[in-house]
């Protein structure tokens, strides 16, 4: 089984903790060079706004400082990780504050940004469309309101008024009324969803994610540089459950990622801007460092990488 080499590994530590932003170099040390989680939490403090919410750019390819769900969504799967100290408490507490009052009832669910995005540098899928009063990612029900719906429920504790089973059972009613699957994102949000659930609510989703999976999927590895849903895109790092796709699969991809971290010496964004070049230089030098550190988890969580002492964070 092909690992990647403690050399390797070494020369790509030295890299995220030189390269990358703050945050993403605390996650990595929190997982590989035991890190203290006080230092993941002072790096979120920096995209977590006074309303509870994420923004600040979190998600490289919108720089909106204002507070979004979507943002919001990527500062707690962060929190997720670190959540058992009262400071992480607290952040958690003012985001589910946050995504209550954000929280659309009559739609049953959040919109992925507002259209002060516009007023920032952006890619140009983050566009808030004037016509349809949302940006084009919102076409899909599921991203980000599931993932945040799995956030909640793991957090349930802090809500006031959004009845969550039942915001649950909406969200796998409207998975299981499809036969048909467009978007990988969506499916990757209701992922995390199914892994914040209980197994009585996430037994209910296993069929139709399987099935989305399996349309949506792309094996093919000639056409991995490009944009497309990889099956490693499929798995999180606290997932247990891999929805049928074939190991033979997995595994070629853990082989394409340590052959690209040999050869390249990081992981590069597959996309590009059409505007605002100069922010886009330093959104891919942002996203550089994430995708960076998330072949590094994922490598972690499938024993793929040679260290020398034992991680303490896994």
């Amino acid at each position: 089984m092909k690992k990647l080499s403690e050399n390797v590994f070494n020369r790509l530590n030295r890299y995220m903790n030189k390269e990358s932003r703050p945050l993403e170099r605390d996650i990595f040390n929190y997982y590989f060079n035991d890190g203290d989680a006080d230092n993941v939490l002072n790096s979120l403090k920096q995209f977590q706004n006074d309303d509870g919410g994420f923004g600040n750019g979190i998600e490289p390819d919108f720089k909106l400082i204002e507070s979004s769900p979507m943002a919001t969504s990527i500062g707690l799967k962060y929190l997720s990780i670190i959540d058992d100290s009262e400071e992480a408490e607290e952040m958690i507490f003012r985001a589910v504050e946050y995504l209550e009052k954000t929280f659309d009832s009559k739609r049953n669910r959040w919109y992925s940004v507002s259209k002060k995005v516009n007023e920032y540098p952006h890619a140009y899928w983050w566009e808030y469309k004037e016509d349809i009063n949302m940006t084009v990612i919102d076409y899909y029900w599921g991203n980000p309101t599931a993932e945040l719906i799995g956030y909640l429920y793991k957090y349930k504790k802090h809500l006031k008024n959004i009845d969550i089973e039942s915001l649950i059972k909406y969200a796998i009613d409207k998975l299981n009324s499809h036969t048909e699957f467009k978007s990988e994102h969506e499916i990757y949000c209701y992922i995390r969803l199914y892994n914040a659930l209980d197994e009585d609510f996430s037994n209910q989703l296993v069929d139709k994610l399987e099935l989305a999976i399996k349309q949506l999927i792309n094996t093919n590895e000639s056409e991995w540089e490009n944009y497309v849903p990889t099956p490693l895109r499929f798995i999180e790092f606290d997932s247990k459950n891999y929805f049928g796709i074939d190991s033979e699969f997995l595994n070629k991809e853990l082989d394409y990622l340590i052959d690209k971290l040999n050869e390249d010496g990081k992981i590069s964004p597959t996309w590009e801007w059409d505007r605002y070049l100069n922010e886009w230089e330093k959104a891919k030098k942002e996203w550089t460092g994430i995708r960076t550190l998330e072949a590094l988890l994922i490598l972690l969580k499938f024993d793929r990488i040679e260290l020398g002492e034992v991680i303490r964070h896994y």
